[in-house]
């Protein structure tokens, strides 16, 4: 059953509506359980025992048969490279057949293969007037890219932010948390931090982690939650054989980014490294004749260094030697009071972060497209180089996510020491998978990654070819330094030989035959902008004035 609720509202209002928790989601379970007002207006599905709040631009398929093992929702875009199909509800069949024929820890591997972004919740079958409680397992896409949160104090509420889930149960913001964020940020001035571990901005708001899911007894006032790892399948084992791989790993991208481009016009996010070059060399046969690239740009880089000039002129480069339109947005904050800065503050109450690309992808790009971002493509090659050959401790975590050997026990043990155990993160449990990679994915795929796809879902829908367990799998079988040395991102490009750095300008192509630039000096930033040499001249005749003046 559907319902639509709300009144009209005017344009301003519409648009925060359709901005903030862009393609998100609140699933609600229990009879303590109440709808938020953030979710007025959100299309309301009643099914089993759940209420699904959509935001108006998600998606969901549903598929449910008379005597078959339960009901299965997928939400969002799921994509079976395997078959060759988006259509969720087909896929959504699919499931349900595996379900019923192989059991539940069969359809979790099934959907765990999926590519594309999505979260897939199935309720098992039981007679109507059965005291028993529901059993619900909750499952997220290979990297939890359309994220679950969730809370047990009143009945069940999972979300796709934590502040949805806090609404629903009346949680407030985790102070613990909020100075953990400061303490990481002033060990760490420079780089990504993030919450570690279990943390989450609200308290009582816990994580799935990529890679784990949620078993959940549904009672109606209250639910039992136990989040369990299902990956590793089986154990890693190294291939030496290089053209096998790479023959895989090329049909299999190639494959899930041409389906994913099939879901509606793809724009792709370029610069000038590798990983988004590959996306780019894979979509492009299934470009639209309106599609086009798109590089961020803050003009503030410009003074400080040339990297950020030159992903825009080397993404400019690329895309006109393949015959695509590139587009430059300008990186920029939203003015106070503006329809983005009540989108943003109403989906981060508590955290606010850097709205700049976000604002820009808002305010300068179709709402109506698909853009293919290349985050995730260094869950196969490598991101953590530093590789000691040391167990697996809060302490040895704190040091992967802050570079820094010289930090407080205590600060490791709270940041986590509850995680090894919620996560059943220890060796034994990997498979053999290097720590250093499956952290990565867990952690910094898991609690950063989500933050950036919803910068896309502000305004579109963003899906991210590398996406996919089964191409991770590959990527992750050869040896490290081949991965290191992104030997299969070099051979997907070799297949577009206008990608290659050679078609590029001299002065754009990277290699240690570049010369190395020279420090930028204040000289550099008055010469950028000479509106500021005459308040420089009045400022040093006054520093001279005073100096002459003193005894």
């Amino acid at each position: 059953m559907i319902e639509h609720a709300g009144a009209g509202r005017d344009d301003r209002d519409q648009a925060v509506v359709d901005g903030a928790f862009g393609c998100g989601y609140l699933v609600l379970g229990g009879t303590r359980a109440s709808a938020p007002d953030l979710v007025a207006g959100w299309p309301v599905h009643r099914l089993g025992s759940l209420s699904y709040h959509l935001h108006p631009r998600a998606r969901l398929h549903t598929v449910i048969r008379d005597h078959g093992p339960g009901r299965i929702v997928l939400l969002g875009d799921p994509v079976d490279v395997d078959t060759g199909t988006v259509d969720g509800t087909r896929i959504g069949e699919t499931a349900l057949d595996v379900w019923a024929s192989g059991g539940l820890s069969a359809v979790v591997r099934y959907l765990a293969y999926l590519g594309g972004r999505w979260t897939a919740i199935l309720e098992a079958s039981a007679p109507a007037d059965s005291p028993a409680p529901a059993d619900i397992t909750v499952v997220p896409d290979c990297q939890a890219t359309q994220a679950v949160f969730y809370s047990t104090s009143a009945g069940i509420a999972l979300g796709s932010q934590p502040a949805l889930v806090a609404a629903a149960t009346g949680a407030g913001p985790d102070e613990a948390a909020e100075q953990m964020l400061q303490d990481l940020r002033a060990a760490r001035r420079k780089g990504v931090v993030f919450l570690p571990g279990t943390m989450t901005t609200h308290e009582q708001v816990l994580p799935l982690v990529p890679n784990h899911l949620l078993r959940i007894r549904l009672r109606d006032t209250s639910a039992e939650v136990s989040h369990e790892r299902f990956w590793p399948f089986q154990d890693r084992v190294e291939i030496t054989d290089t053209e096998r791989v790479t023959r895989e790993f090329i049909d299999y991208f190639r494959e899930h980014t041409q389906l994913l481009c099939s879901i509606n016009r793809p724009i792709v996010s370029l610069t000038g490294g590798l990983d988004s070059r590959t996306t780019l060399a894979a979509a492009l046969p299934h470009l639209h004749r309106d599609s086009f690239t798109f590089t961020y740009y803050n003009p503030r880089d410009g003074l400080v260094g040339e990297g950020a000039p030159l992903d825009v002129f080397t993404a400019n480069a690329l895309s006109n030697a393949v015959g695509v339109q590139h587009r430059v947005l300008r990186w920029r904050q939203p003015a106070k009071g503006s329809v983005f800065a009540q989108i943003y503050d109403r989906t981060y109450p508590v955290r606010r972060g850097s709205t700049g690309a976000a604002h820009a992808m808002w305010a300068d790009l179709p709402h109506d497209v698909i853009h293919l971002q290349s985050i995730g493509a260094e869950l196969g090659t490598t991101f953590y180089a530093a590789r000691p050959g040391v167990p697996i401790t809060p302490q040895r975590l704190l040091e992967i996510v802050t570079a820094r050997h010289d930090l407080p026990e205590q600060m490791a043990h709270d940041a986590f020491a509850d995680y090894l155990d919620y996560a059943q993160f220890s060796q034994s449990a990997i498979g053999g998978y290097d720590y250093h990679d499956v952290f990565y994915w867990e952690q910094r795929m898991g609690k950063w990654g989500y933050q950036k796809y919803q910068d896309g879902d502000f305004s579109h829908r963003m899906l991210m070819p590398f996406n996919s367990r089964g191409l991770i799998e590959i990527m992750q079988s050869l040896p490290y330094q081949q991965r290191a040395d992104k030997v299969l991102l070099q051979a997907m490009l070799a297949t577009v030989p206008m990608l290659n750095d050679a078609r590029l300008p001299p002065h754009l192509r990277a290699g240690p035959s570049a010369p190395a630039p020279e420090p930028i000096t204040w000289r550099d930033l008055v010469a950028a902008r000479p509106h500021v040499r005459p308040r420089i001249r009045t400022a040093l005749d006054r520093v001279s004035e005073h100096r002459r003046g003193m005894p």
